[in-house]
């Protein structure tokens, strides 16, 4: 299927470039009669640079070399024959064919270093993002260590101890983050080393909520999973991390006292299970985004995290044949949708 997609992806330019090169013969048809053939030849021309600026230099060396043969066939005396009765045309066509050339290869490199530049502010941002995530727990831990090594200070019992309990959460944090970078470096390198094994999605769910227990605390959970629902294959290591990574984001954005749902069901031979919260929601304008990179909704300003936990669920539940998709209502909670097929 990924070889499938792949392939289409680099063929579509290609057809598409043929495809322009016959709009633009067709609109030289029309107008050849008011116009010098020559003058027709800055149609291809402009083919060749909307070619060069969308899909790169392949495609556009390809549209200008079809567009000299297509225009000489179709559109300059003798009609359908590659014959050229004028030796001097000869050098408009050899002219035309070095521009374009020249065009596809001057526009490919503005393209290449257009997207570079983006590349590089996006990398900028994303370190930006990286260590300032770790540079707070770093100053958490090491300001209560220096206060609990400092000899001068007179801190009593609970003191002490509130402060080791600071660096020891402070130090979870700062684990589960390298985590969380360290799993997004391996889903997006192709590292994935999927091993599927049947699992039943109620043992499978009462792990995720076990690994979760320290944060859940006296939530009201509901687990709707009927008895004769089959079992799916995943590999349940990566699958226990991306269930976690949705039920925690749940469990962050919504309210202490708020129940959390989790039901599932089968259609269409998938495995759809869905979790439900009843907090913030999302807004239409981020729903399309959550799953990306580093992003984080931008109302809840004092909720923890690095926005790698959705990107992470994405790409191993894709990587198992699956999807994940979300719904919300805003100001009454957010439902994420999981479908992983069943064999």
């Amino acid at each position: 299927m990924q070889k499938t997609i792949t392939l289409r992806n680099k063929v579509y330019p290609y057809l598409i470039s043929v495809g322009l090169v016959f709009v633009m013969t067709l609109l030289g048809e029309f107008i050849k009669r008011k116009l010098e053939p020559t003058n027709i030849v800055m149609l291809y021309l402009l083919a060749v640079v909307i070619v060069a600026i969308r899909w790169g230099q392949g495609p556009a060396i390809i549209t200008a070399v079809l567009s000299v043969l297509v225009f000489d066939f179709f559109l300059f005396p003798p009609y359908l024959t590659l014959n050229v009765h004028d030796f001097e045309y000869l050098f408009t066509f050899g002219g035309f064919l070095a521009v374009g050339l020249i065009v596809s290869t001057l526009t490919s490199k503005v393209r290449a270093q257009i997207i570079q530049r983006q590349t590089e502010k996006l990398h900028s941002a994303l370190l930006n993002s990286i260590s300032h995530d770790l540079k707070t727990p770093l100053v958490s831990i090491t300001g209560a260590l220096s206060a609990l090594l400092d000899n001068t200070s007179k801190l009593n019992e609970q003191q002490k101890n509130g402060l080791l309990e600071t660096a020891r959460g402070e130090s979870e944090r700062l684990n589960h983050i390298v985590n969380n970078i360290l799993d997004m470096t391996r889903s997006e390198s192709g590292v994935l080393r999927i091993s599927k094994k049947p699992c039943d999605l109620r043992d499978f769910i009462g792990a995720c909520f076990e690994q979760l227990k320290d944060k859940i605390g006296s939530r009201n959970i509901k687990i709707n999973i009927p008895k004769q629902m089959p079992e799916v294959n995943v590999d349940f290591p990566y699958m226990l991390k991306a269930f976690s990574n949705v039920i925690d984001n749940a469990l962050k954005y919504s309210p202490d006292g708020s129940a959390i749902e989790i039901g599932a069901s089968c259609i269409d031979q998938k495995a759809c299970i869905f979790v439900r919260d009843y907090g913030y929601g999302i807004p239409k304008e981020d729903l399309g985004r959550i799953f990306n990179k580093f992003y984080r909704v931008q109302r809840a300003q004092n909720v923890l995290g690095t926005g790698l936990g959705l990107s992470i669920s994405k790409n191993i539940i894709e990587a198992h044949g699956g999807q994940i998709s979300a719904e919300s209502v805003l100001g009454k909670g957010a439902t994420f949708i999981i479908k992983l097929p069943l064999e």
